[in-house]
């Protein structure tokens, strides 16, 4: 029971985690294109940026971000199986070359799982640094971890591998 606790706590954790950061990635976002809008056009009486929008839209803005970033978490990070007809260190290398194709690194390979992480500085920093995609092995299926655009495509590349 213990262990079911600290695995929700942990998981809880790294949630809160991602909706501060979308939280700031959104609120940055969203003033960085107002201050364009408002220094690229005739902004007339305004003096700043935010008076773009009227005091009482501020609040709807405020409530969608927070939706947003509420409920991103859920949907942006994922968990697939992918089942294999052989053991795992039969195509290891071949599964392994996929992730390694997309510009990941491993970062590494313990207690049946490897973590990768994106080689591009950039892109981490553009990812808010949640690029970290891992391969659990201990069993079959395979499962992997991590956001959606690249779990799904990769998921799908090891099915063609296997497959074939």
């Amino acid at each position: 029971m213990a262990i079911f606790t600290s695995l929700n706590t942990t998981i809880m954790i790294r949630y809160l985690i991602r909706f501060v950061k979308y939280i700031i990635y959104l609120s940055l976002l969203a003033s960085i294109l107002l201050a364009l809008v408002f220094y690229l056009s005739d902004h007339g009486d305004y003096r700043y940026f935010w008076e773009l929008i009227p005091a009482s839209n501020q609040w709807y803005m405020a409530l969608f971000l927070l939706a947003f970033a509420a409920i991103n978490p859920f949907i942006s990070y994922v968990d697939r199986k992918v089942y294999l007809n052989q053991t795992f260190s039969h195509d290891r290398e071949q599964l392994i070359d996929v992730i390694l194709k997309a510009n990941y690194q491993i970062k590494s390979d313990s207690q049946n799982q490897l973590v990768f992480r994106h080689k591009n500085p950039l892109t981490r920093f553009i990812r808010m640094y949640e690029d970290t995609i891992i391969l659990d092995y201990s069993d079959n299926p395979i499962v992997l971890k991590g956001q959606r655009r690249d779990i799904d495509r990769f998921a799908r590349s090891m099915e063609f591998i296997i497959k074939n």
